[in-house]
């Protein structure tokens, strides 16, 4: 499927894939295993996996952080596997791109991972935008129904957007010439899912692991 292109799941396969969410996204991304498995920070390509604890995933709340408590689902099933996790308000932008930053002037290697919901998904383009600019990668970004992101820029690797038509969600775009691995999953005419469900729905978290789990260890 060509980058960026929008993936639409028909009504008569939703329940498929609501099964299989995981298997859905690392299918698709089976083309771009290089990005998936390629060297953090210059390791060489025989170096073990970065472990979980070494991951660190930012977790970006929506409006007025009522709203995205999908997040903090997701958020404890990720650190009881393990990983560094840590959740913020989408006004608090700065803040992650100043801690990201600041992590890694002091020498962090491990992935670096950002999930949003909403502004918080508006949020994730606008760190990533701010590492860009201090050349630190992002490995892997999802978000869930952003409603008016910036370009993705070149220093992510992957991004996925969960989104569906509802008066907010949109799908999102990257910067000209991007290199990196876009999936705009659309959800739009799925029952039950709207903008103040997508961040909380099991399958999409489950997705979400999944992808976590193959570019890191244990």
């Amino acid at each position: 499927m060509p980058r960026g292109q929008r993936m639409k799941l028909p009504r008569r396969l939703f329940n498929l894939t609501v099964l299989s969410a995981p298997l859905l996204v690392l299918g698709s991304l089976a083309g771009h295993a290089n990005l998936a498995t390629a060297p953090h920070h210059g390791q060489s390509a025989a170096a073990p996996l970065p472990s979980r604890a070494d991951t660190h995933v930012y977790l970006l709340r929506g409006l007025f952080g009522v709203f995205s408590l999908g997040l903090d689902d997701l958020a404890k099933q990720l650190k009881a596997q393990g990983y560094h996790t840590e959740l913020y308000g989408w006004d608090e932008a700065q803040h992650v791109i100043d801690l990201i930053r600041r992590r890694d002037q002091q020498g962090h290697e491990g992935p670096t991972i950002l999930i949003g919901h909403s502004l918080g998904a508006n949020a994730v383009i606008t760190v990533a935008e701010g590492l860009n600019k201090r050349s630190i990668a992002v490995d892997l970004a999802v978000t869930f129904d952003a409603t008016d992101p910036d370009p993705v820029p070149q220093n992510v690797a992957i991004l996925i957007n969960f989104w569906a038509d509802d008066g907010f969600g949109v799908p999102v775009t990257a910067v000209r010439g991007y290199t990196g691995d876009l999936q705009n999953i659309d959800l739009s005419d799925e029952p039950g899912i709207d903008h103040t469900s997508i961040d909380s729905m099991d399958q999409f978290h489950q997705t979400v692991i999944a992808r976590l789990e193959s570019i890191t260890g244990n």
